[in-house]
């Protein structure tokens, strides 16, 4: 039994979103990956990473969330944040494939939503 008190501010909520991010690594290089945003809560977030080697805690990023869409509409949420922590990969059974890394950031600014033009 686990008797550590709670020390989030926030109710995290588990998601499956697409999302991209924009940084610098720790040598100054520009990178953006597509990735996988797993859980969210009102002062941070938790994405999925294959590319573990250029993030490291306190690093800026810029990220987009990519919201469901419907076929009338079509939004994102951008904002950025600090990287906080860097995950394990928790899935290490014997013949299960590594799904990544897990990237635990906090928001510097409230995300805010923008509306994306849909192609038609």
């Amino acid at each position: 039994m686990n008797n550590k008190p709670e020390r989030r501010a926030f109710n995290r909520f588990p998601v499956e979103f697409m999302m991209e991010v924009s940084a610098e690594d720790s040598e100054g290089n520009k990178f953006n990956e597509k990735t996988m945003l797993k859980n969210i809560s009102g002062g941070g977030a938790k994405f999925i990473t294959q590319q573990a080697g250029k993030y490291f805690p306190g690093q800026s990023l810029e990220m987009t969330i990519h919201l469901p869409s419907t076929i009338d509409v079509k939004a994102c949420m951008r904002g950025t944040a600090t990287v906080l922590r860097i995950d394990p990969s928790s899935n290490k059974d014997i013949g299960e494939k590594c799904q990544g890394v897990g990237i635990g950031v906090r928001f510097d600014t409230s995300l805010h939503f923008e509306r994306v033009k849909v192609k038609l």
